[in-house]
């Protein structure tokens, strides 16, 4: 009897030990933190034209903000350097559970004296989600905004979390989708007369109203800004050119000027604001066209070439360059009925750009 009882009372304290040591509120877990919850964040940029994550070799500093259901600001986190470039990295999210906002503003600290953008000073308990709009960091002129800087790539996320409580503790990850807002514009003039062309003989410009974007990423309201081009070289390509006489193609070697720009966030909404305008010595116009239409017009080609149909606005957002190729007469105008856009030359006469 006596033997029975002592199976019993070990019985009782061998379970009582396994409940302490298998649940969280056990002295154990209380003292070591075994049972603690951790939120953790990734981001993912593969809103290219390779459907491929490019986040670690792109992506150069992290300012993430965490709001509440009631927009205000709770928390916030930067991070920037090598770290951003290993393959498991993730920002932790030191919150209680609960329903979030999550804002992410990436590209804005690149260790320069002047960065390409910025926004305002962030608040914990102040500042709210609709305060945090991303500015290009432009120059003030007489006429307006002015920006011919080169752009250090800028990037945007936005998304809702529920973080749950767990008793028992656990490990939860999430991942951010990311959009690049920044565009490098190519526009090269190219003279099929053989005549040399310099680089002064003409002027390049690109105005928008797109310096000002909001926390959801769009184009906010603002005033104007003009681009113009970050370099602008000369040399000589070929051109390849139907040959009457022969089957096949020949290459005519083609002297031309190249205009680098970059520019911010391009918008389908925005196809009648986006303008490249080129001018001579003289003033007179030489090409003025609407870089959103002219843009998309190879959009069809990227479709077919990928398999993937896409918006107006989903080609713009993964499409970051953008090379335009207009072919001068011996006039030095643009002959309007073709363009290359890319490689593929497109005709011009039954494309309809909504003017």
């Amino acid at each position: 009897m006596n033997t029975l009882k002592h199976f019993n009372s070990l019985s009782l304290l061998a379970v009582m030990a396994l409940f302490l040591f298998s649940s969280c509120d056990g002295f154990v877990y209380d003292e070591e933190g075994d049972c603690s919850v951790t939120y953790d964040l990734k981001f993912r940029y593969d809103m290219n034209l390779k459907w491929a994550d490019a986040f670690a070799n792109e992506v150069k500093s992290v300012s993430l903000y965490a709001f509440d259901e009631d927009g205000v600001l709770v928390w916030k986190n930067s991070e920037a350097g090598g770290r951003l470039a290993m393959a498991d990295y993730s920002m932790n999210l030191p919150l209680q559970a609960g329903h979030y906002r999550l804002l992410a503003w990436c590209g804005l600290e690149n260790g320069k004296e002047r960065e390409s953008f910025n926004v305002p000073e962030a608040i914990v308990g102040t500042t709210r989600l609709e305060d945090l709009a991303c500015r290009l960091d432009a120059d003030v002129t007489a006429e307006g905004m002015h920006s011919g800087r080169y752009l250090d790539f800028l990037y945007h996320g936005l998304m809702e979390v529920d973080l749950p409580e767990n008793p028992d503790g656990g490990h939860y990850t999430y991942t951010m989708p990311l959009v690049k807002n920044t565009n490098h514009i190519r526009i090269i003039l190219q003279q099929l007369s053989g005549e040399n062309l310099k680089t002064d003989d003409f002027s390049f410009r690109i105005e928008d109203s797109n310096g000002l974007m909001a926390s959801d990423n769009s184009l906010a309201d603002d005033a104007g800004v003009v681009y113009t081009p970050w370099a602008v070289t000369s040399g000589t390509a070929g051109v390849g050119k139907d040959d009457a006489v022969a089957e096949g193609r020949s290459v005519v070697y083609v002297n031309g000027v190249i205009a680098d720009f970059s520019v911010g966030r391009m918008m389908a909404d925005h196809d009648r604001r986006m303008t490249l305008t080129v001018t001579n010595k003289e003033g007179g116009i030489v090409a003025r066209v609407p870089v959103i239409d002219y843009a998309l017009l190879s959009k069809e080609y990227y479709e077919q070439a990928y398999g993937h149909k896409m918006g107006a606005q989903e080609f713009l957002d993964r499409e970051d360059e953008y090379v335009m190729t207009f072919f001068l007469d011996a006039d030095r105008k643009w002959i309007s009925t073709s363009i290359l856009i890319h490689s593929w030359r497109i005709v011009l006469d039954n494309v309809d750009l909504g003017n």
